[in-house]
């Protein structure tokens, strides 16, 4: 099949160019630990991860402690700045393609707070690839709402049928769906492939390198 052109890429971050799950599950894991919660598992935290801090601590503590969610964040906030880097590594064959693309406008649309995710990127150095980079909290609405898609085709002035979106979750394929984006989804983040599967997205990879076979 003919690589399709694009003039813009948008990438997720957790599960689509860094693996951060060890650092997230130590973070709520802390957070439950101090409000007397029995810990969760990898699993559970990657399925609660995906739609911002407050939803995910929303999650974690569960129907029975809604009250103390605030806490819960403050709580997780206060560890994961110190510890956001501890074991968070990029995923392979993300900086090569980085380098790949390095002729496309290229941003980041996380709903990760834009603090953590702009330290992140700095510490794995890639931060210089991505002109624009929004955090769950750079917009009104966040993923799945096209807002931060449509802000960053906006910024760009790049046409949606020129951009792609890259990303491991559900969330990722409905924004650009609606924002009128390439989707291409990543089977090796954080979402089981089924999920992503029923999300339909226009593309899927296994490997983040196979990418430059589908874009120019």
């Amino acid at each position: 099949m003919k690589p399709r052109h694009v003039e813009g890429l948008i990438f997720d971050l957790d599960g689509t160019l860094a693996d951060t799950r060890a650092d997230l599950m130590a973070a709520v894991n802390n957070a439950l630990q101090r409000l007397e919660i029995p810990p969760l598992s990898m699993e559970q935290v990657c399925q609660y991860v995906g739609d911002g801090v407050h939803t995910l601590l929303s999650r974690a503590l569960g129907p029975h402690h809604q009250d103390i969610v605030e806490k819960g964040v403050a709580l997780f906030r206060e560890y994961y700045a110190v510890h956001l880097l501890d074991q968070t590594r990029l995923y392979a064959g993300v900086r090569e393609t980085l380098e790949h693309f390095q002729g496309k406008r290229k941003a980041i649309v996380t709903n990760k707070p834009l603090d953590f995710t702009l330290r992140i990127l700095a510490g794995l150095e890639i931060e210089s690839h991505f002109e624009f980079v929004l955090g769950g909290d750079s917009t009104v609405e966040r993923k799945p709402h096209p807002e931060p898609a449509r802000k960053i085709l906006s910024a760009t002035g790049v046409q949606g049928r020129l951009a792609a979106m890259v990303g491991d979750s559900s969330a990722d394929i409905e924004m650009a769906k609606r924002a009128g984006i390439y989707s291409v989804g990543v089977t090796y983040g954080l979402r089981p492939v089924a999920v992503l599967q029923a999300a339909g997205p226009d593309l899927l990879l296994d490997d983040l390198r196979e990418l430059r076979h589908h874009l120019v």
